[in-house]
């Protein structure tokens, strides 16, 4: 893998679920674009967080990329909206070579378009459907190339596996203790 990920923006993204898994994927020595699935250079956050700089989603390559991140809040309906980006998460779900990251309302598309089945995943509770899956009620989940988080309490624990999932975990350790997710002795 090349260490490449690109994460979906949009109005009313839940700030929590993008800020975490970026940070810590960058941590990780991961390559983090942030595209807007609304084609604008801003992005305003479900509590007002302004991100910027976005990538468009017109034209962007996702061929250069390992993993495609969804983080959740109202985001997510504009990302369900959106065929490109259903297409491309069809695309990284259905790629054993690539992995596909979603949480809380977002780890509902998956569902919505029959990627679960047989799978273990989870998502916002109100959101979980019949989607052909076992759903877990846990912070996080990995099943073989999808990572998936419930909402805003499993932030840390999706962007840890993530990082298991990409980097391994030994990395995934390592970014724990240089975060002091993990604490270690002082001496």
């Amino acid at each position: 893998m090349n260490n490449k990920v690109v994460m979906m923006m949009a109005d009313g993204v839940e700030e929590i679920e993008a800020t975490v898994p970026f940070d810590l994927m960058r941590e990780a020595g991961l390559d983090v674009d942030l595209v807007s699935a609304q084609n604008k250079s801003t992005a305003i956050g479900a509590n007002g967080m302004v991100f910027a700089n976005l990538k468009n989603l017109k034209g962007y390559d996702f061929s250069v990329n390992d993993t495609l991140v969804l983080p959740g809040g109202a985001a997510y309906q504009v990302f369900l909206n959106t065929p490109e980006v259903l297409e491309q998460v069809k695309a990284f779900a259905q790629n054993p070579q690539k992995v596909l990251g979603a949480i809380c309302a977002s780890a509902s598309i998956p569902g919505t378009l029959g990627l679960y089945q047989g799978k273990k995943y989870t998502c916002v509770p109100g959101l979980n459907g019949d989607f052909g899956g076992t759903y877990e009620n846990v912070h996080s989940v990995i099943d073989g190339n999808l990572v998936t988080g419930i909402s805003v309490g499993g932030a840390f624990d999706f962007a840890f596996n993530l990082i298991k999932v990409l980097k391994g975990e030994a990395e995934m350790k390592k970014v724990q203790e240089n975060t002091c997710w993990i604490l270690l002795k002082q001496k």
